[in-house]
């Protein structure tokens, strides 16, 4: 643009919530990845602030949870048993004191059309991975099962022979589907790679299982511009984008996992009428607790189990519950 202006004196429009999860910085202490974020940046001041007052997602009558959420993510709910500053307590209201499944989905999922707008929502995947399993055993039809094949990519025969497949297979990095995908006829699944953008197949994507066949799976999107369209996912080849291993490996499977439940991360985005938080351990991030808790329009439709711990649970013998709230408010404004 032969300009020295920022953004070659382009007008740039940039969206975010400062009350959302933050950049993932791999193996970072809370300092280096408050400096990953936007504000920390350079061109921060060049920017003007405009901020949006009114939550769109809660409903006209649940004005007390929408400031109950504002003061959840600026961190400055309190509580009354000097527990500490991070330490808060969970609606009484909302805690499930047996199955969140049986909560969130019932003791049989029989009510098909509406799963989309449910979900439970974990702080890691190996929880959710869980979750979703016990969910597709409650749901009516025959199970089938896809695997997947995976390779050490490695241009040395002996170094391959180093790993067994089966410990290949037995791995299920972040962002990867799972060696062995079970499935059903009106399973929830979610996208976990951009496959066509314009038809509404992104990252994220919730669809809804038609029919299974060996090469494709039939599926009608739930969410988005192109809801109630149906879209074909086939296999394709995948790698971990960070696995955190010695070794590289692709994996060809359907870029797809259940999607009954997710990660908190995962959600962002997500508008839904009914809402599990399951906690068997305090969350670990920046504004996760109130990422989970912003994902429902009412308070009376998001159910929280907590498991106790020496960090979360029941205070003694009172059925008040508490668990841990992560807030850097070096990026709140």
């Amino acid at each position: 643009m032969n300009s020295d202006l920022p953004f070659g004196g382009k007008v740039s429009v940039l969206g975010g919530d400062w009350k959302q999860i933050l950049p993932v910085a791999v193996h970072a202490n809370r300092t280096t990845i408050i400096e990953t974020c936007l504000n920390n940046s350079p061109l921060w001041s060049t920017f003007k602030q405009f901020s949006l007052v009114r939550n769109m997602r809660t409903e006209p009558d649940e004005q007390d949870f929408a400031y109950w959420l504002l003061h959840l993510g600026n961190g400055s709910l309190t509580n009354n048993c000097q527990l500490g500053e991070d330490i808060v307590e969970i609606p009484s209201e909302c805690v499930v004191r047996d199955s969140i499944v049986d909560e969130i989905f019932g003791s049989s999922v029989t009510d098909m059309e509406n799963l989309s707008e449910k979900a439970i929502l974990c702080p890691k995947n190996e929880d959710s991975l869980k979750i979703n399993e016990q969910v597709l055993k409650k749901l009516p039809g025959q199970n089938k099962t896809y695997f997947s094949a995976d390779s050490i990519m490695c241009e040395d025969q002996e170094e391959q022979n180093n790993f067994l497949l089966d410990f290949i297979n037995a791995l299920t990095p972040s962002g990867m589907p799972q060696h062995e995908l079970n499935l059903k006829v009106g399973s929830v699944i979610m996208l976990l790679r951009n496959l066509n953008p314009s038809a509404g197949l992104c990252n994220g994507t919730r669809l809804i299982i038609r029919k299974l066949m060996p090469i494709v799976i039939d599926d009608e999107i739930l969410t988005g511009h192109t809801k109630r369209s149906r879209a074909s996912v086939p296999r394709i080849t995948l790698s971990p984008s960070d696995s955190n291993l010695p070794f590289q490996f692709q994996r060809r499977q359907f870029p797809i996992r259940l999607g009954f439940a997710m990660t908190i991360n995962k959600s962002q985005g997500q508008s839904l009428r009914k809402v599990g938080i399951y906690l068997p351990q305090p969350v670990f991030s920046h504004e996760m607790l109130y990422v989970a808790f912003s994902r429902a329009t009412s308070r009376r439709c998001v159910r929280v189990l907590i498991i106790d711990t020496k960090k979360q649970g029941k205070l003694n013998s009172s059925n008040r519950v508490f668990t841990k709230n992560v807030v850097f408010h070096e990026v709140l404004f």
